[in-house]
């Protein structure tokens, strides 16, 4: 009998199982496939509800990848509605294209239960924004933060890593650019978009850390349009660096003052290091050095000063601290006030700067400054002189300051700086090669122009003054003189003034002579002591004390002291001198033009003198010396004519004594000082009168003869 094969069918049980399999992965790829719609179409909603109906989202493709927990949106375009309705929050206008959003390592279990959903990373890449400008008016409802406005009413988000790429930015009115931005690259870690993330003080924006790289930055400012060509940022290495930076005023510098001040400003480099980025947000700066390198500024000062920068700053930082500010190798010039200074080679260091008002022992908001610099120019009384400096060095700690190659020198002819004036007035060259001041109170000659200090070095200083007498003379009183100290309207207090090798040269050219008088004094050396017009340190029982070696017309040594109280209203002080062998001719350079009196012959042999001056006139004693004298008075041609020979003869056979004393063993002739003061001259002149005078005087010449000689133009 033949077996017949046969075949049993599947089991019933394992045909549904596969019908159940198949009907579960339709279902599944039925729901994939409705997934990506429904959440797209979800994100459009939310983005609609958020913004009350004033942007509108669109997605142009959305992919999810449940393998990989990852969705990426291309395409993505958000824009502001028009005509939307009036919402109490009004959002600035907006246009945002974006290339790819890329969210990886979605927390999809975490999502479906509306709990905190980890990421692993979001790159947003290809980003061109345009956002309208922001309004300032007060919102009616304060904004919700960030982590509350979560799409699907997510409780909170912690991505490892966000990135935007390729981000080009531009803000402003459609008629107006206030800000762009044409790349521009950032990333952030430990994202954590949550109450928690939002307490927590040691983040940045709700990250961990953040770094940001940005090119070619353009925004305005007021009155100003500033540029940036390239800036970094790293708030894990606590460092901003920005390159390039460029401040470009929309009026042009110049002497004419606007309200506000306008700057340009070139700065290649900005370095901030030690930045603690976290504190910014609660209205805290801290850094440890901020470095400025090669800065070119060029201002106008402005009509109205500014606020102090501590109430500019402290609405946004009320807390500001910075261990250190340097400035390298910068030029500045300002213009708009009479000074109108210009530095080369500013080199300058602040150390533990703190914005705020009356910070016991700061300066400028600093613990201490130090600055050198290369060549400084300045106007003096402009447009009449020009002051320059080769170097400048300070130190507030050490309390110095240090100017080397000092000049200061006329911009203009004797007669054009007279014309200019409408009268006359000295034409004065100045070179010091080094000046030195100790202990010098920096805070105080900064804040309130005063001059304290305990020492004034002066070292192989050189001064040229010439005027010309075809003028007017200054209808003012002169200031050159000591009591002029005591009516400065700023405290002067310099315990010493020291100074070595001085040399001086005046030269004056009278209206009668084309040819200049000209009296010189080399190798001064002296010291002047308490120069002070505090009332607690200058009295007449403490005055002003000074003392002075040298030679005049490079032949005669010459000694002199000085006493004045500069707070006397009548102006008193005291001088006394004494000269050695010296022949007379060697005044000749300066009585023959000015006086018309030649010295013929004379020797002095030594003469001494004691004077005391004040607002009217000097009076006082001189003893003099001398042998052979003879002297011979010209005309307005410096020549003897007939009249004048006469003179000459009647002079010096009559009054001149020739001798002094006549014979030797008798008793010396003093010479009385006696002249009246100018108070439009110096008190130089004064000086320069009492010793004429006392000269006239003790040679034989009548005391008023003498008197009227010492005090003629």
């Amino acid at each position: 009998m033949r077996e017949v094969a046969h075949t049993s069918g599947p089991k019933p049980w394992l045909r549904v199982g596969l019908w159940i399999a198949v009907g579960l992965l339709a279902t599944l790829l039925i729901a994939l496939s409705l997934l990506d719609p429904w959440l797209r179409r979800t994100l459009e909603k939310q983005a609609t509800k958020a913004s009350q109906g004033q942007y509108r989202l669109v997605i142009g493709d959305l992919r999810t990848h449940l393998w990989s927990r990852t969705v990426v949106l291309r395409g993505v375009q958000l824009r502001s509605v028009t005509g939307a309705k009036p919402s109490p929050t009004k959002l600035p206008t907006l246009s945002l294209d974006l290339a790819q959003l890329r969210v990886a390592g979605i927390g999809i279990l975490a999502a479906l239960r509306r709990q905190e959903v980890p990421l692993d990373s979001v790159v947003l890449t290809g980003i061109q924004l345009q956002l309208g400008e922001i309004s300032s008016a007060p919102q009616e409802n304060t904004p919700k933060p960030l982590y509350q406005r979560l799409p699907l009413g997510l409780p909170g988000l912690r991505a490892g890593y966000v990135a935007l790429q390729h981000l080009k930015a531009r803000y402003g009115s459609s008629q107006q650019t206030q800000a762009q931005v044409e790349q521009a690259n950032f990333t952030a870690h430990d994202v954590y978009l949550s109450a928690a993330g939002a307490a927590d003080t040691t983040r940045l924006g709700y990250a961990a850390a953040i770094t940001a790289d940005v090119r070619t930055v353009l925004a305005r400012l007021p009155g100003h349009v500033v540029q940036l060509q390239h800036g970094k940022f790293s708030s894990a290495n606590q460092h901003l660096t920005l390159d390039s930076i460029r401040l470009v005023p929309l009026q042009a510098i110049s002497n004419q003052r606007t309200r506000n001040a306008r700057a340009d400003i070139t700065l290649p480099r900005l370095e901030l290091t030690g930045l603690q980025a976290a504190g910014l947000q609660r209205g805290r700066f801290r850094a440890d050095d901020l470095h400025l390198a090669g800065l070119r500024l060029l201002a106008t000062m402005p009509a109205v000063p500014p606020p102090p920068l501590h109430e500019v700053v402290e609405p946004y930082l009320p807390s500001f601290r910075l261990r250190q500010l340097r400035v390298t190798e910068a030029k500045m010039q300002l213009m708009g006030q009479e000074l109108a200074p210009a530095v080369q080679n500013v080199n300058l260091t602040g150390t533990n700067i703190h914005l705020q008002p009356d910070t016991k022992g700061q300066l400028f908001y600093a613990r201490a400054w130090t600055l050198r610099t290369g060549e400084a120019r300045l106007s003096l009384d402009a447009p009449y002189y020009r002051l320059a400096l080769q170097t400048i060095s300070a130190d507030t700690r050490r309390r110095q300051l240090e100017l080397g190659n000092v000049a200061m020198a006329p911009t203009m002819s004797v007669a054009a700086l007279a014309r200019g004036k409408g009268h006359q007035s000295a034409h004065v060259r100045i070179r010091v090669p080094r000046m030195r001041v100790s202990g010098l109170d920096i805070e105080a000659l900064l804040e309130k122009g005063s001059l304290l200090a305990q020492q004034l070095d002066i070292s192989k200083a050189r001064v040229l003054t010439e005027s010309d007498g075809r003028f007017p003379v200054n209808p003012k009183q002169s200031v050159a003189t000591p009591d002029a100290i005591g009516r400065l309207p700023f405290r002067v207090d310099v315990r010493h003034v020291r100074f070595t090798d001085l040399g001086i040269r005046m030269s004056y050219r009278s209206p009668r002579s084309a040819q200049p008088g000209v009296m010189a004094m080399q190798q001064l050396t002296g010291e002047l002591s308490n120069v002070s017009n505090n009332p607690h340190r200058m009295n007449a029982a403490h005055p002003m004390t000074g003392q002075v070696t040298g030679q005049v017309q490079h032949v005669g040594p010459a000694q002199l002291s000085l006493r004045a109280n500069v707070l006397d209203p009548s102006g008193t002080h005291t001088i006394s001198g004494r000269f050695g062998a010296v022949p007379l001719a060697v005044l000749n350079p300066m009585i023959l033009p000015t006086r018309g009196l030649r010295l013929r012959s004379g020797q002095i042999e030594q003469m001494h003198f004691q004077m005391q001056l004040d607002r009217q006139m000097a009076r006082g004693t001189l003893w003099a010396t001398y042998h052979d004298l003879k002297l011979q008075l010209l005309n307005r041609e410096n020549r003897p004519g007939i009249l004048h020979r006469l003179e000459t003869s009647v002079i010096n056979g009559v009054f001149l004594r020739d001798n002094n004393p006549r014979k030797p063993g008798e008793e010396l002739k003093p010479g009385k000082v006696n002249s009246s003061r100018e108070l439009r001259y110096s008190v130089f002149s004064l000086w320069r009168q009492g010793l004429v005078s006392g000269m006239l005087n003790s040679a034989g010449v009548p005391e008023g003869l003498a008197k009227k000689l010492s005090e003629a133009e």
